[in-house]
């Protein structure tokens, strides 16, 4: 019992630190999206006294405000966790809050705008998709009908602009852009096959990051939508050009006319204004906004916690506007980070970060973590599940399989039509490097994998048995068949673009078609109400595993939905599951 209070303690000082997210200024007020409540919440901190306040609970991931108004507009889940979900606004000086999307049916939104008077979303159900346009009052209408995979990034008094794989090639993302006053629709791209995405309006003029020129590192270019007319971004300092950035986590114009951006690579991030690079140069910048002069982001490692830093865009210095310190005990029990290449068995090298746990030995204790996605990383950034598990003693390894972001888009589109293939490959490669490195010892490699990182997990245990000691597999795809059929317009275009149409693979790259195969002990926690990998497969998969008397174990996280990131409690009990359920396969740890 020891053990588990002491686990219990570990966990909830990594998940309660807070995670932060930069999304604008509201007038004097810069305003964030933070997990300090337990829930994710909308904050504000006043510019000039500092003093910080909640504005609004319970927060779905999206978040948006105008540098003129006093209002913050953002989603939030009406469903306990199947991301139905409505737009509200909320007033930072009076409190007044309102549904803006009252009157339309709950929705998956991926894309929320708003310019001080108008806001634009991007909302899918079951059935349909479309655009939608509001003001601020909550009158709204559907614009445009959409494939269901569409964002909504920019609105001002003249357009809605977004990006989404409008011409139907898997490959490819267009630039689209809705005229306010007549209703049409304009789909751009500079070259058919190129992705082009965020699109960030400036009067008639929109910035934009593709591919069309290189292939594989995004640059930024600046079309102007009335002249149809287009050009690359030309800065007055060439320290972006030196740093190289594949891709771009944000970016957007100064008030007088300068571009910012969040340019990354190789797991580091570094903010640009004008091409001159500011704020700290290692580690990752996850989010930032630049208002008067001042830039602010949102900055961690993999060993320290995100921080929200206020950067003077004129003399490049920076200070902690909130600070966020992880506790003393649990920062010794990290060890150190490393950067690897691991070679895959097609030779193509997988850039892999691990955590090292700071109590343990090596060789010792080994988890390989996959991330979600599968378009997403791990970076040198904040990550509560790799801190945790390194917290409690196990070394990390979280290979960025190919179909990972940061790494180009010729490595990140090898996935698209291959999913639970060579990426597979690359997981495996990363559990047998951990031996061939000297971190573990053959037969003591396990994986922890959430979402697609669930998915990973089913499939490296059933297809690959030999290799793992055991494995934790949260929010897993367990039939990609039944999947698709339970799914809304959001989540169907999701897995035909993954696919690349070939649904005759569903069954295929299902881990429930390998299920006899299972040999290692599995343990799956899957939210209840999850509409992104719903339970009901998962159900089916644990009946199967029930006929076959196989060792398993299922945990159910009552009246939660897939993004139990946003929430402490929840995510604190996925550890838990995960901590207790290690223990007992690593007793000597």
């Amino acid at each position: 019992m020891r053990g588990l209070a002491e686990a219990s303690r570990v966990i909830e000082s990594v998940v309660y630190v807070p995670r932060y997210a930069v999304e604008g200024v509201a007038r004097k007020h810069l305003v964030y999206g933070s997990t300090e409540r337990g829930t994710y919440s909308a904050c504000a901190v006043d510019l000039q006294s500092g003093a910080k306040r909640v504005v609004a609970s319970d927060v779905h991931m999206i978040i948006d405000v105008h540098e003129a108004s006093s209002k913050v507009v953002y989603i939030r889940d009406v469903s306990r966790g199947f991301e139905r979900c409505r737009v509200f606004s909320v007033d930072i000086e009076t409190g007044e809050e309102l549904s803006i999307s009252r009157e339309v049916e709950p929705q998956r939104i991926a894309g929320l705008a708003f310019d001080g008077r108008r806001i634009a979303w991007s909302g899918a159900t079951r059935e349909s998709a479309g655009i939608y346009l509001a003001d601020i009052e909550g009158r709204v209408e559907r614009i445009v009908e959409t494939k269901g995979r569409e964002f909504v990034t920019d609105v001002n008094e003249n357009y809605v602009v977004g990006f989404g794989h409008i011409a139907g090639n898997p490959f490819s993302t267009e630039l689209f852009a809705v005229s306010i006053s007549s209703r049409t629709q304009l789909v751009f791209t500079p070259r058919e096959g190129s992705i082009n995405v965020s699109p960030k309006l400036r009067g008639n003029k929109v910035l934009f990051a593709s591919s069309f020129e290189d292939g594989d590192r995004m640059a930024l270019y600046i079309l102007d939508l009335e002249a149809r007319s287009l050009e690359k971004a030309v800065f007055t300092y060439g320290d972006i050009e030196e740093f190289k950035p594949v891709e771009y986590v944000s970016y957007g114009w100064t008030s007088d006319g300068r571009i910012w951006a969040v340019g990354k690579k190789r797991g580091t991030s570094r903010l640009f204004v004008d091409g001159r690079s500011l704020g700290p140069d290692a580690g990752f910048i996850s989010s930032a906004t630049v208002h008067n002069g001042r830039a602010y982001v949102v900055h961690s490692t993999l060993r320290a916690p995100p921080r929200i830093l206020e950067v003077d865009v004129e003399s490049g210095s920076y200070s902690i506007l909130v600070d966020n310190p992880l506790p003393r005990d649990i920062a010794e029990k990290l060890g150190e980070v490393r950067f690897v290449e691991v070679g895959s068995f097609d030779g193509l090298k997988i850039p892999t970060y691990v955590l090292e746990s700071g109590t343990s030995p090596k060789p010792g204790p080994t988890v390989v973590y996959p991330h979600g996605g599968p378009w997403s990383e791990v970076a040198n950034a904040w990550t509560p599940i790799v801190a945790a598990l390194a917290a409690l003693g196990y070394h990390v390894v979280a290979p960025n399989f190919r179909g990972s972001t940061g790494y180009g888009e010729k490595f990140r589109l090898m996935d698209i039509g291959d999913p639970g293939g060579a990426d597979m490959e690359d997981v495996a490669a990363a559990g047998r490097w951990a031996v061939e490195s000297g971190l573990s010892k053959a037969g003591e490699v396990s994986i922890v994998g959430y979402s697609y990182g669930g998915y990973t997990t089913l499939m490296q245990l059933t297809t690959k048995p030999k290799l793992w000691k055991c494995g934790v597999a949260g929010a897993p795809v367990a039939d990609w068949e039944m999947m698709y059929e339970l799914a809304d317009r959001y989540f169907k275009t999701f897995q035909e673009v993954l696919f690349a149409g070939k649904k005759d693979l569903f069954r295929e790259r299902s881990p429930i078609t390998y299920i006899d195969n299972l040999e290692s002990p599995l343990c799956i926690v899957q939210p209840q109400n999850d509409s992104r990998t719903p339970i009901q497969p998962v159900l089916e998969f644990v009946r199967k595993l029930v006929a076959r008397g196989k060792t398993f174990e299922l945990h159910v996280l009552p009246d939660m939905g897939h993004t139990v990131s946003l929430n402490n409690e929840a995510l604190s009990k996925f550890l838990l599951y995960v901590a207790v359920f290690l223990a007992r396969y690593y007793p000597d740890r």
